[in-house]
């Protein structure tokens, strides 16, 4: 008599495929957790997979529904792999309460890039600089980090937000006569400051010695180095290519040297904010998502508000919202933020980031 087969198991060829993505997507997660760590002018590789952390959570959760459905014996390595995940999910999203402890003197802080306020169809910049400015006023921060702010005349800034009389910036010059760059204003005294440029770039940080209270805060205003890839850009450029992995190489160069550039922006900032005599807040728009060597090294030292105190989702970048955040405000461990939120309005391609710092 001839041996009935058994129903329902698949041909070795199926299972050896499913091992194999199983295994390489177990192995790219991994290589994302540990990108956090690794300096990308050492090499930029695994700062790839740690800016597809999200994805790749959600693909190893794909492979695991499957595996327990097909009572595979490899679905072990992806239940494994996907456990530290849970470790940095408060870094995306957080349903918690607000901290409690020692009372202090609040001081409200807001970072927002405005994207040269030439982010949204239908409204010339004047009337987006308007619109900020009433938001600004509406909400109240007591200081404000703009990034990529754009202005002909500097007098203007006065004029728009006039219950900030402090203000400090560094602008590069443009062909039209306009000029862009970090601008910090404050409705506390600012007693001095000064910018860290980078070679190359028209990226920079700013900082500002406010004093608060009879203290002096150091605020850093941060634009780190983009990738400067639209992305629309390239898939219609490469529907239109004969050769695409050629046109995915140059991308893949490019952001490469990104990496680098940002890393070396990072140390310069850090080792900046480590000398200083004054506690420090370091904001801005990071460019980096919080799986990045950029934010592990920028939190040493560092809490961030909406780890501490935000809610929901934490996306930043409104073209990708809810995956991607790039803005930030971070503090000294022993300051404490008791709110953070993030603005969904509609004046550039960034929201604005809002935390209230007590500072003992």
């Amino acid at each position: 008599m001839k041996k009935k087969k058994k129903k329902g198991k698949s041909p070795w060829p199926i299972i050896f495929i499913f091992r194999l993505i199983l295994v390489v997507s177990a192995l790219a997660l991994l290589i994302s957790y540990l990108s956090i760590y690794i300096n990308p002018s050492i090499t930029s590789i695994p700062l790839f997979f740690g800016l597809y952390f999200i994805p790749l959570v959600f693909l190893n959760v794909f492979l695991l529904i499957v595996g327990l459905i097909r009572r595979s014996g490899a679905t072990w390595i992806t239940f494994v792999i996907l456990l530290p995940s849970i470790l940095f999910a408060d870094l995306f999203v957080r349903w918690g309460k607000s901290n409690e402890g020692e009372k202090g003197i609040a001081l409200k802080v807001c970072t927002y890039n405005v994207g040269l306020f030439a982010q949204k169809k239908g409204l010339d910049r004047g009337e987006l600089l308007s619109n900020v400015a009433r938001f600004i006023s509406k909400e109240g921060p007591e200081v404000v980090c703009f990034q990529e702010f754009y202005v002909k005349d500097t007098a203007k800034i006065r004029g728009e937000f006039s219950e900030y009389p402090y203000i400090y910036y560094h602008f590069f010059n443009l062909r039209n006569g306009g000029k862009f760059g970090n601008l910090t204003i404050s409705k506390f005294p600012i007693v001095s400051g000064g910018k860290i440029t980078f070679k190359g770039s028209t990226n920079l940080c700013i900082y500002t010695d406010i004093e608060h209270f009879g203290k002096i805060i150091r605020v850093y205003n941060t634009h780190l180095e983009s990738h400067s890839i639209s992305f629309t850009a390239l898939i219609k450029k490469m529907s239109k290519s004969d050769k695409v992995s050629d046109d995915l190489l140059e991308v893949h160069d490019r952001m490469a040297s990104t990496f680098k550039k940002r890393a070396l922006q990072v140390d310069a900032i850090a080792a900046h904010a480590s000398e200083s005599d004054y506690s420090a807040i370091i904001c801005g728009d990071f460019n980096d998502t919080p799986m990045s060597y950029t934010y592990h090294n920028l939190t040493t030292d560092r809490k961030d508000s909406f780890k501490e105190s935000g809610r929901g989702f934490s996306a930043t970048y409104a073209h990708l919202w809810p995956l991607l955040r790039i803005d930030y405000i971070l503090y000294p461990k022993y300051f404490r933020s008791m709110s953070h939120q993030t603005k969904r309005v509609d004046y550039s391609d960034h929201y604005p980031v809002i935390s209230e710092i007590i500072i003992p």
